[in-house]
């Protein structure tokens, strides 16, 4: 009988941390949470055509609206408003205006990353072409390195 009812309070327990969603992610329930804590940003002499960057760091807070984000810098600049309005707390925006050359800042997360299921940087380099969207969640600490024509990604 108590083998009985030791099994009964696990099987309630774990039903009971099954709705808490770090939980979840801990046990591989679900989609995996960011790893990001840190983001340093850092303009060499002459990034982006010695242009100042406009970068906004946007958290996912909905792993099913990831799909509706664009693919470049340039695309999601058009049409970031639109995209904030309609997907309202499912991200948030970091907007950053990195100057070159740039010593070196750290970027304030929101409190919430932590929560979060992606986290990408879009820039809005002078290219035509603009730039891909670098994602960042997979990394704890990372620096974005603007360079004259590039940006590099160095994980710390």
């Amino acid at each position: 009988m108590n083998a009985v009812r030791c099994v009964l309070i696990a099987i309630l327990a774990l039903s009971l941390l099954a709705g808490c969603g770090s939980i979840k992610s801990k046990l591989g329930i679900g989609p995996p949470r960011t790893d990001l804590r840190s983001l340093t940003m850092l303009a060499e002499q002459g990034a982006n055509q010695g242009n100042a960057t406009q970068i906004d760091i946007v958290v996912v807070y909905d792993d099913s609206v990831v799909a509706r984000l664009p693919k470049t810098g340039p695309e999601w600049f058009r049409e970031r408003d639109a995209l904030q309005k309609a997907l309202a707390t499912a991200i948030e925006v970091v907007p950053l205006e990195v100057d070159t050359p740039s010593a070196g800042f750290a970027v304030k997360l929101p409190k919430r990353v932590k929560k979060s299921f992606a986290v990408y940087a879009f820039a809005n380099y002078v290219a035509p072409e603009g730039w891909p969207l670098i994602a960042l969640a997979p990394y704890k600490k990372v620096t974005l390195r603007l360079q004259s024509t590039s940006i590099e990604l160095e994980q710390k």
